[in-house]
């Protein structure tokens, strides 16, 4: 294995109007594992111990039904004898993988991982040289991977020569093609359909780098200088945790058509959302609350409100969340928090609210 410093200078940008620069601190990122801030926008994610394991993620998933493109500058060290590397890694959930050969990615499933190795495992089928593949579900053997793998620099098998390297990742969704270049030159260009296939039609995922050390080491760093990406725009960080807390959660995308009691296809994908995050509270029980603005009769706003809560409800135990963990009510007009004498107003009030509770019986 070969010991070297890595720093990441990374500079992503989405080439879609989506895309907005997003402005951040070393705050707006979860560390786990041995990864900690090294003062400013800096995190080492290994220092130069064995069995060390880190990674870091941005705190709120991004969307890849939008195109991203992102820079970096890699610097892999000097000596050829350190170890495990760093992986680019894509993962419904905020959590680190393997340590070791497993370089934070190891055993995440689902996941999708630009592997960057530059130790030989010869039990994985490592190629002799530095390279680059394109992993899926937490696998670094490479007779699964999604790409063979290939040299990082087609001239020299060896790339840690104390000096930087330009890399970049670029991701078409209409094409489901993902691009990997190394010092400008493309060299991983593989059409995968990271949504569909990878990720089960979920299209919400996290973003971050993984690294490890095992019986070599080396330390790992990671600097970030600028991002520009689609976000979710639903369930973010704060989110979650005022849900933890158990605070209201007002659905965002819940539009039911004017009378009607049928879940809108535009609301699932925030449902979804939502169960996935719950599915990691198996202790926790949901708590739905339906209201209506204040048109029509209170009687019919009752009822409106009950079964369109019913629906969630439905809908909820149809992708898994036990009935036992499922309290739903509706409450009409009662309750508004704005005026109904504005359409404004009344949209505000005909909303759905989740809360998350543990329930003792």
């Amino acid at each position: 294995m070969k010991y070297f410093a890595t720093l990441l200078i990374i500079s992503l940008s989405l080439q879609s109007i989506d895309a907005q620069e997003v402005k951040f601190n070393i705050r707006d990122f979860v560390l786990t594992g041995t990864a900690a801030s090294a003062g400013g926008e800096g995190v080492v994610l290994t220092e130069n111990q064995f069995w060390q394991g880190g990674a870091m993620w941005y705190k709120d998933d991004i969307d890849l039904t939008k195109p991203f493109n992102m820079e970096m500058e890699i610097y892999f060290g000097c000596s050829d004898a350190g170890a495990d590397g760093i992986v680019f890694i894509l993962h419904p959930e905020l959590s680190t993988g393997f340590r070791g050969e497993g370089m934070g990615f190891g055993g995440l499933y689902p996941s999708f991982g630009v592997e960057m190795d530059t130790y030989e495992n010869f039990h994985l089928s490592d190629p002799y040289f530095d390279h680059v593949a394109l992993m899926a579900h937490g696998s670094l053997r490479h007779p699964f991977g999604l790409t063979d793998p290939v040299a990082l620099d087609p001239n020299r098998k060896n790339i840690e020569d104390c000096d930087y390297h330009k890399v970049s990742v670029d991701w078409t969704p209409s094409s489901n093609i993902f691009r990997f270049y190394f010092d400008r030159k493309l060299r991983v260009e593989e059409k995968v359909d990271l949504v569909g296939d990878l990720f089960d039609g979920n299209p919400f995922v996290y973003w971050g780098f993984g690294s490890a050390t095992g019986g070599k080491r080396n330390k790992h760093m990671v600097k970030l200088e600028k991002l520009e990406f689609t976000e979710n725009v639903t369930l973010k960080f704060k989110d979650k945790e005022a849900l933890l807390k158990g605070d209201a959660y007002t659905l965002r995308k819940l539009e039911f058509a004017s009378g009607s009691t049928r879940l809108p296809e535009s609301a699932k994908p925030e449902l979804d959302k939502l169960i996935q995050f719950f599915k990691q509270f198996p202790g926790h029980s949901i708590i739905l609350d339906g209201f209506t603005d204040s048109s029509g009769s209170e009687s019919s706003n009752l009822r409106l409100s009950k079964l369109r809560v019913e629906s969630i409800a439905e809908y909820l135990k149809s992708k898994g969340i036990p009935e036992s963990k499922l309290f739903y009510y509706g409450n009409g007009e009662a309750n508004p928090i704005d005026t109904n004498e504005t359409e404004e107003g009344r949209m505000n009030n005909r909303r759905v609210e989740v809360r998350m509770r543990i329930i003792k019986v």
